[in-house]
């Protein structure tokens, strides 16, 4: 069980628990190095941290994979558990623990947009991507999980390229405007102020557009990142400042800052509509985790907001297509999983194999170097021939217990078969 996974998802976690739980990736090289001596002790030697607005997944593994030792879950959870300050109780009713092969199939699942709120989302293939490189910049990355990850994004992009589950693209952007517009109506005549210039917002921006809407607000922090996407849009670009004017003339809102805490605020709000028509409904989509708009707005009157958890329960529409493509999915994740597993195997191979390899050819050399000396001065070339004899003697004595070692694929079994070779060559020393 070299590789496990523990963490929190959409499914079984509301947005106010993922948002406790949030490492976005300015925060994920101090955290993982912070937690890599805690998982060392554990057994761990390798870790990645995978977090989005839909899960936070602590993936680790074993630092020697020919080493049998069993994984120790709990741990990870407490390492978890730390960075929401939350009691241990409370996070495990939402946690899910996934090891072996089973958290390499997870992980490839995740990529492939499996287990996306929206299935065959793509975003998703980029941040596993992102984990990835961040966990090497952090020097918490080793072979095994080096391998998991290679693995799920390979999964991740053929999805894409082998059939048709990323076919209509969609997002959790996406979705959210087209939620904007089915409560809405007609976009064209619509204010829509956007918080935000990240890669969720942009999304927005473009599903708004395609859904007509003509008069955008972009509104972030770094004022020159919104002239750069207002140029883009024809929109007109704010500085942060302006956000309470901004709302105060919108009539629909989607939030999408990574703040660490709600940049909308109920005063902020409440201000805003003291300055607007009393009956003038406003229309916020906060697509932010953690969220960006406080849950006490959604109290002021003529104001409907909607986040994550509430496009959980709508986004079910219109993906009846990819669903017809999840099992051409599953294959290509089965496919992957296969892979790996057999690359795993013949790591923990390796060096037993070598270790037999070269048990063998001592033998083999100092049998020919007494034989040479029975036999006296002899020519080279029968020197040759019994070099050659004795060689293919041994590879073709070593080839059986080889190739069945290599082929055996039930974990148990291989697992008998290679202490047996180690106990019956005498490989302790020189197979560890």
């Amino acid at each position: 069980m070299p590789v496990v996974c523990v963490g929190i998802a959409h499914h079984s976690a509301p947005v106010a628990l993922r948002e406790q739980l949030v490492i976005g990736p300015a925060e994920q090289h101090d955290f993982l190095n912070a937690v890599a001596g805690p998982a060392a002790d554990a057994g761990f030697g390798e870790l990645a941290i995978l977090s989005t607005c839909n899960r936070t997944e602590l993936y680790a593994a074993l630092a020697d994979i020919s080493r049998h030792r069993p994984a120790v879950p709990a741990e990870l959870r407490r390492l978890l558990g730390a960075r929401g300050a939350m009691p241990a109780d409370q996070l495990d009713r939402h946690l899910a623990t996934h090891a072996g092969p089973d958290a390499v199939r997870h992980l490839c699942r995740v990529a492939a947009g499996l287990e996306s709120m929206v299935i065959g989302e793509s975003e998703v293939l980029g941040q596993v991507t992102t984990a990835h490189e961040l966990a090497q910049r952090a020097g918490v990355l080793g072979p095994v999980l080096g391998a998991t990850f290679r693995s799920a994004v390979r999964a991740g992009r053929r999805a894409r390229t082998e059939t048709g589950i990323g076919r209509f693209p969609a997002s959790v952007s996406t979705e959210a405007v087209r939620q904007i517009k089915a409560l809405r109506g007609e976009l064209r005549t619509a204010r829509v102020v956007i918080v935000g210039t990240g890669q969720a917002g942009q999304r927005a921006g473009e599903a708004l557009l395609k859904q007509g809407a003509v008069d955008l607000r972009v509104v972030s922090r770094t004022v020159e990142h919104a002239e750069v996407l207002a140029r883009v849009w024809r929109a007109v670009p704010l500085p942060w400042h302006g956000l309470e004017a901004a709302i105060r003339e919108a009539d629909v809102v989607v939030s999408c800052t990574g703040a660490p805490h709600a940049v909308i605020t109920h005063e902020l709000v409440a201000s805003a509509l003291a300055g607007r028509v009393p009956e003038r409904p406003l229309l916020i989509a906060d697509i932010a985790v953690p969220r960006d708009v406080e849950a006490a707005v959604r109290d002021l009157p003529s104001v409907t907001v909607l986040d994550l958890d509430d496009l959980q329960h709508r986004v079910e529409g219109n993906i009846e297509g990819r669903r017809r493509e999840v099992p051409l999915v599953e294959a290509i994740v089965e496919e992957e999983v296969a892979r790996f597993e057999e690359w795993r195997h013949g790591e923990e191979l390796r060096p037993i194999l070598s270790a037999m390899h070269t048990h063998a050819e001592a033998i083999r050399r100092r049998e020919v170097e007494k034989a040479l000396r029975r036999l006296g001065p002899v020519a080279p070339e029968v020197e040759a021939q019994v070099e050659a004899l004795t060689r293919a003697l041994v590879n073709k004595l070593m080839h059986g217990p080889t190739q069945r070692l290599r082929e055996e694929t039930d974990p148990q079994r291989s697992g008998r078969y290679a202490q047996a070779a180690v106990e019956l060559f005498g490989l302790e020393a020189s197979a560890s």
